[in-house]
């Protein structure tokens, strides 16, 4: 676990202030990948799905109260997909 906190360190620091062409951070042009293949799929505009996961990810930083690196959000999250899964199987 040790060696692989240390490698996402690095890409962290190695891909910290990347930005492409058009200002947009790898998040940002991921996350609207994904809003366009939604809204393909599902007939919903584009616009509104790419609010809506904005604002989940808005909330998730709110909420979020660790280091902001990606093994401390992984840990972060953790818990709470198990929290989930394991809340809706007992419906």
């Amino acid at each position: 676990m040790r060696s692989i906190s240390k490698r996402l360190r690095r890409l962290e620091e190695s891909h910290l202030s990347q930005k492409n062409e058009h200002g947009l951070t790898p998040v940002d042009v991921l996350r609207q990948r994904i809003c366009r293949r939604q809204a393909a799929e599902t007939g919903r505009p584009y616009e509104e799905l790419l609010r809506e996961r904005e604002k989940a990810s808005q909330a998730f930083w709110a909420s979020y109260d660790g280091d902001r690196s990606i093994a401390g959000v992984l840990r972060y999250c953790r818990p709470l997909a198990h929290a989930t899964t394991v809340g809706s199987a007992a419906l």
